[in-house]
């Protein structure tokens, strides 16, 4: 018989795009009862363990893209949209992917970050540090609001 732990239960739903930590830490501290420190670290490590492949995935599909004639546009469209509204995070790269991961709504996070990160071509040794550090600030706003309920 297969049987999937909790913890490991939680590091796969804050890998999941979208739902995130976001999602796991309620799931971790509502529906498990889990210790809301043990529930922080799995979710921060879950969501962040990706964000390096997601990093070089994003980067070598875009490359890929760029060069197939139907998706030219598309991938060129996309990646003005990122660049018009990350024109202030490109000034200061570190603090503000810090932030848009750290700002627990929609369409924020680890994937996000990690598709940004792609586009604005930062490097993955001050990308990943990013991205862990804004898992770790939304972390601790998610896990509040869930204390909270």
């Amino acid at each position: 018989m297969f049987f999937i732990t909790k913890e490991i239960t939680l590091l796969i739903i804050s890998a999941l795009p979208i739902i995130e930590l976001r999602g796991a830490i309620p799931v971790g501290i509502l529906t498990y009862s889990m210790n809301p420190y043990e529930v922080l670290v799995l979710s921060v490590i879950g969501s962040t363990l990706p964000s390096p492949f997601l990093i070089i995935l994003f980067k070598k599909l875009i490359h890929r893209f760029e060069k197939i004639k139907f998706l030219e546009k598309l991938v060129l469209y996309q990646k003005n949209r990122v660049l018009k509204k990350a024109k202030k995070l490109k000034k200061s790269k570190i603090i503000g992917l810090i932030l848009l991961v750290a700002i627990p709504v929609p369409s924020t996070g680890a994937w996000t970050g990690s598709m940004v990160a792609s586009i604005l071509d930062i490097r993955l040794k001050i990308a990943v540090p990013c991205i862990l550090i804004g898992n770790i600030i939304a972390g601790i706003i998610v896990l509040n609001i869930s204390h909270l309920i």
